[in-house]
C-alpha cells in the first residue's frame, strides 16, 4: 500500500495530512454518534465532537475550493497565460468522471451491505433514485445520510463556472460574493428557525446545498490563488484570520456563560474556519521537519489521500456493524466502546482497501471505454 501511495515532487504533504485530520475527526464523531449504547459517555461524547464534525467538514469545503484554484492558476501561470481562460465544460466533466464512480460504487456497496447484514432502509422510489442520482441531499436520502456531502460538493463544482463567471474572474469578488450568500444563508436559516418551521430551517442550516458551505468553499478558491501566487499564505490572511477568530471566540463565550443554545453552523463555522485552517496548516508545516513522528504524519498523508473514499463508505459499515457488536461483545459498557472502536477499524481498514482497488479497476474500464469512443 505505500508504494500506491508515494505522492508526486509537487504534491504539497499538509494538504493531504489535512484532509486526514479532518476525515478523523469525522469518523470519531460518527462513531460515537451512530454507536446503539447511549450511555452517558457517549452522548457526552457525540454532544461535543458534533462540534469538531462541522469543523472537519468546513475544512473539506475549504480544501476543495483551494485544489480547484490552486490547480486552474498554476496551470496557466506555467502556461505563460495572465488571464483566467478555461473550458469549463471540460473542466466539469474531468470532476463528474473522477467523482460519480466512488460514489456509484459506494452507493451499490452499501445497498448490499444492508440487503446481507442488516435491514434494508425503505423510502419512496423518488428518494431512492434521488440518491442514486447524488441529488438526495440528506432529508432525502434513502441510503447513506452521509452522501449528502456528494450532493453539495457536485453543487460547488456546477456552480464554480458560474461563480467566475458573476465574479469576473476575480478571487476577492469570489470571497466577497461567497461571504454574501453565505451570511443571507444564515439569516434566512433562523428567521425559520424563529418561526418553528424546522424542516426549512435544518434544510438551509446545512447538509442539503450549497449555500451551507459557500463562504468555505469561496474562501478556499480565494486562498488556492493567494497560494498559487505567493507559494505561502500571506501575513495578512494570518492577522484577519485571527481577529475573525477573537470576534466569534468572545462570542461564543458570552452566549456559553448566558446558557444560550450555540448553534454552530449559525455563523460560527464563518468566524472559525478561516483560522483554524491557516493553524492547521502552520502546524503541519512545522510538525514535518520532526523526524520522530514522520510515520503519524504518514498514516494522515494516506488518510487524507483516500479521504473522499472513506467518507463514502464508513457510515453504513457503522450502520451495520455496530449493532451486532453492541450484542455479540459480552463485557462491561466502557472495555465495550474500546473493543467496538478497535474492531471497526480494522474493518474499516480493511473495507477501504478493498473498496480502492475495486474502484481502480473501474476507472480503468471507463478509460478504456472512453480511449474506445474517442
Amino acid at each position: 500500500m505505500t508504494n500506491q501511495i508515494q505522492a508526486p515532487p509537487n504534491r504539497f504533504n499538509w494538504i493531504d495530512r489535512t484532509k486526514g485530520l479532518a476525515i478523523l475527526g469525522i469518523l470519531i464523531f460518527h462513531f460515537f454518534q451512530n454507536y446503539p449504547e447511549r450511555i452517558n459517555i457517549v452522548s457526552v461524547l457525540d454532544r461535543n465532537l458534533a462540534k469538531l464534525g462541522y469543523a472537519a467538514v468546513d475544512i473539506f469545503f475549504l480544501m476543495a475550493g483551494f485544489n480547484v484554484s490552486y490547480a486552474l492558476i498554476s496551470k496557466l501561470r506555467k502556461d505563460g497565460i495572465d488571464k483566467i481562460k478555461v473550458n469549463w465544460k471540460s473542466w466539469l466533466s474531468k470532476r463528474l468522471i473522477r467523482l460519480y464512480p466512488a460514489y456509484l460504487l459506494a452507493f451499490v456497496l452499501s445497498c448490499l451491505l444492508y440487503f446481507f447484514f442488516g435491514n434494508f432502509p425503505r423510502k419512496s422510489l423518488l428518494n431512492f433514485i434521488l440518491s442514486f442520482l447524488g441529488l438526495a441531499g440528506m432529508k432525502f436520502q434513502a441510503v447513506n445520510p452521509g452522501f449528502w456531502f456528494f450532493t453539495v460538493i457536485l453543487e460547488a463544482y456546477i456552480f464554480t463556472p458560474i461563480l467566475f463567471y458573476i465574479c469576473q474572474n476575480k478571487f476577492p469578488n469570489i470571497l466577497i460574493f461567497g461571504s454574501a450568500i453565505a451570511l443571507f444563508t444564515k439569516i434566512v436559516s433562523f428567521s425559520f428557525l424563529l418561526a418553528n418551521n424546522f424542516f426549512f430551517y435544518i434544510f438551509f442550516l446545512q447538509t442539503n446545498f450549497l449555500g451551507s458551505y459557500l463562504f468555505q468553499f469561496c474562501l478556499g478558491l480565494y486562498w488556492g490563488w493567494v497560494y498559487a501566487e505567493h507559494k505561502a499564505f500571506r501575513k495578512i490572511d494570518f492577522i484577519v484570520a485571527t481577529i475573525i477568530f477573537t470576534i466569534g471566540f468572545i462570542l461564543y463565550a458570552i452566549l456559553g456563560i448566558t446558557k444560550v443554545n450555540i448553534v454552530y453552523m449559525l455563523g460560527f463555522d464563518m468566524l472559525f474556519t478561516p483560522f483554524f485552517f491557516l493553524m492547521i496548516q502552520k502546524l503541519l508545516s512545522r510538525l514535518d521537519k520532526i523526524d520522530k513522528i514522520q510515520r503519524v504524519l504518514g498514516f494522515l498523508s494516506i488518510l487524507g489521500i483516500y479521504s473522499y473514499q472513506i467518507y463514502l463508505i464508513h457510515q453504513p459499515l457503522y450502520f451495520v456493524l455496530l449493532p451486532k457488536l453492541k450484542q455479540s461483545i459480552q463485557v462491561n459498557s466502557s472495555l465495550k466502546i474500546v473493543v467496538s472502536l478497535m474492531i471497526v477499524s480494522v474493518a474499516l481498514t480493511i473495507y477501504v482497501i478493498l473498496f480502492t482497488k475495486l474502484e481502480k479497476i473501474v476507472m480503468k474500464l471507463i478509460g478504456n471505454v472512453m480511449s474506445k469512443q474517442n
